[in-house]
């Protein structure tokens, strides 16, 4: 079998060219991904939640701080703060999982990459919660 882009011989049973990386079967659904655009999702996906998380916690530990030394404005700052980082983490989850239906993540929507089935189709929520929230965990382990 030869690739219909660059039309390079392809391994039998292979998915991608090993010349230009389009995917075999249709070379309009696009290339596979380099590493640095992988790792640059992987880190955006974990890194973002986790610094706007820590920072906004830090922001209301602090205030609570100044509460402690007196005043019930800084208390209230303080229970806003952490609200606001708790709402924050919970919209990054809901935007997250709505991505997972188009076979993205935020990280892979910002970098331009889109996971896609077999076939060629975006891969669909089921298949995106198990490959990126079980999938990676026990991978991460191995």
């Amino acid at each position: 079998m030869n690739c219909d882009a660059c039309k390079a011989e392809i391994a039998v049973g292979s998915r991608w060219c090993g010349v230009c990386h389009a995917f075999a079967r249709n070379p309009d659904v696009g290339t596979l991904a380099p590493p640095i655009k992988r790792l640059a999702a992987y880190a955006t996906d974990v890194l973002v939640p986790l610094v706007t998380f820590i920072v906004l916690l830090m922001l209301g530990g602090g205030a609570e701080l100044a509460a402690e030394q007196g005043g019930t404005v800084s208390r209230i700052v303080a229970v806003i703060a952490r609200i606001v980082a708790v709402i924050a983490l919970f919209a990054y989850v809901g935007y997250a999982v709505s991505l997972f239906a188009k076979g993205q993540t935020p990280g892979k929507k910002l970098v331009g990459i889109q996971v896609i089935t077999q076939s060629g189709e975006p891969a669909d929520f089921f298949t995106m919660l198990v490959r990126e929230w079980i999938g990676k965990w026990i991978s991460g382990f191995v």
